[in-house]
């Protein structure tokens, strides 16, 4: 591995990986020249764990204690601690496990790099690193305004609600964190593929200017450009797979609970809609609460779908090439069959794909939980 190109790789990722280290989520380290395990970080996603779990059951032994609030509150606030541990657990758990996987895809990635710039192609690493910083910068400005909303909104005063309100605040910081590390490496894959879709619309360019004669320079050339393209795009579909590795799990685990609490803060928002004096503060309050998991969740989507459109979008590409070399069409035809068969997919453990249809199924399923929950939360409405 390049040592050059290894620290113009960190240089993109370093922020990426420093804010990693610091939630628990990145259990490794690294210098100048390689990634390796480390026991110490390891530990310390233990120790988050064991804190977390004190705190979550500190939570759950306090929430009995506060007075005025129904039964049905109570309850979901269970649900909502319950969750809230299981999911960091998980997170946490999955980062001790899945470092190895963490690790192989960002060598990689390096590897991808190296070996792409043997076609002369340039990666902006300086544009990457801006994006990392500012992706970072933007999203903690806007949790940031939202928790700070969400905590003035309306008054706690019973100190068992402070406490969960902290809990929440951590489950919102926490889920915003994971949907970071994800998305930028998966937008780090994105814009590769994305590269090498461009060599192959160069390709296209140039085969319909003039139709390539058989042996001639240009055809040599451009076949070679062909089976480097072909080369690199199934070392990117293994980058995907590694990614799948590292990060289903904690996928599956940020699906869920966001799913648990957007249905739950809907819910809220349904039996402060139909109470009999509307109070608005806890309307919006409640209302905001969810929008980071909805905002989260789609987000997350969108960017792997993107990703998979840009991998897929090269089968499409290639049979436009206009050629009369056997060599070359031999090389288009088994490219295609190699975009067949790998099918690039970000999944959630295996359990399901991330893609827009996961969108429509969260929509549906949080839909249909409200108009079960409907009629109880106008019981409490009424009562109130």
């Amino acid at each position: 591995m390049s040592t050059n190109f290894f620290r113009r790789f960190l240089s993109t990722v370093n922020l990426l990986l420093i804010h990693g280290q610091i939630v628990g989520l990145v259990t490794f380290t690294y210098d100048k020249k390689k990634f390796q395990s480390c026991a110490w970080r390891k530990l310390y996603s233990v120790f988050l764990i064991l804190v977390h779990l004190a705190f979550m059951s500190f939570c759950m032994y306090v929430i009995p204690t506060i007075t005025g609030a129904p039964s049905i509150y109570k309850n979901t606030g269970y649900i909502i601690m319950v969750a809230n541990a299981a999911y960091a657990v998980t997170v946490w758990s999955s980062s001790i496990l899945g470092g190895d996987s963490y690790i192989k895809l960002l060598g990689k990635m390096i590897d991808f790099d190296v070996q792409l710039q043997t076609s002369c192609v340039i990666i902006d690493y300086n544009k990457a690193r801006k994006r990392v910083a500012f992706h970072l910068l933007g999203r903690y400005v806007f949790v940031t305004i939202l928790c700070v909303y969400y905590h003035f909104s309306q008054a706690r005063s019973q100190f068992p609600e402070k406490v969960t309100e902290i809990a929440a605040i951590f489950l919102i910081f926490f889920n915003s964190a994971i949907c970071y590390q994800a998305t930028e490496l998966v937008t780090i894959l994105k814009t590769r593929f994305m590269l090498l879709n461009k060599q192959i619309t160069s390709l296209v360019d140039s085969s319909n200017i003039t139709v390539p004669k058989i042996d001639t320079k240009q055809t040599q050339k451009d076949f070679a450009i062909l089976c480097k393209v072909c080369t690199l795009h199934h070392h990117l579909s293994k980058c995907v797979r590694f990614f799948n590795q590292a990060f289903g799990v904690i996928l599956l685990a940020m699906f869920a609970v966001s799913f648990i609490c957007i249905v739950l803060c809907l819910f809220y928002t349904s039996v402060a809609l139909q109470k009999t004096v509307l109070n608005w503060d806890e309307v919006f309050c409640t209302a905001a609460a969810s929008v980071p998991f909805i905002v989260d969740s789609i987000f997350v989507c969108h960017v792997c779908y993107t990703t998979i459109e840009e991998a897929d979008k090269a089968g499409e590409l290639i049979h436009r090439i206009e050629t009369e070399d056997h060599d070359t069409i031999d090389e288009i035809e088994m490219f295609s069959l190699q975009i067949a068969n790998e099918e690039v997919e970000f999944s959630a453990a295996g359990f399901f794909p991330v893609n827009y249809t996961l969108v429509f199924s969260i929509i549906g399923g949080v839909t249909t939980y409200i108009i079960i929950l409907i009629q109880l939360s106008a019981t409490i409405g009424k009562d109130h």
